[in-house]
């Protein structure tokens, strides 16, 4: 099952506006960029439900990419007819697809 989780990334930096990366010659805003500093401590994954302990209230999820101890915000069901826009093709997105990576 997928899943949708939104954490707050509370030990990301979020006062730098401008970054100049390694691999480009001039700076860019952070939102033009991959950069984990950013002004919104706000992270959105989008994760594979490996396991499920209802009576322990444990979810196991795979390739996670947070700090632990990070807070959790919410966590919902990934369901494809309300996830994915109305036009998308098919399976996950890729890219070779414009638009979705």
């Amino acid at each position: 099952m997928g899943l949708v989780l939104l954490t707050w990334l509370d030990r990301g930096r979020r006062d730098l506006i401008v970054q100049k990366p390694r691999h480009r010659e001039t700076a860019a805003g952070v939102f033009a960029l991959r950069s984990p500093v950013r002004p919104n401590p706000i992270g959105l994954a989008s994760l594979r439900c490996t396991g499920l302990d209802a009576a322990a209230g444990l979810v196991e999820v795979d390739a996670l990419d947070v700090l632990d101890g990070t807070p959790i915000l919410d966590l919902k069901p990934w369901i494809p007819a309300v996830d994915m826009p109305p036009d998308a093709p098919p399976g996950p997105p890729s890219a070779t697809r414009p638009g979705t990576g």
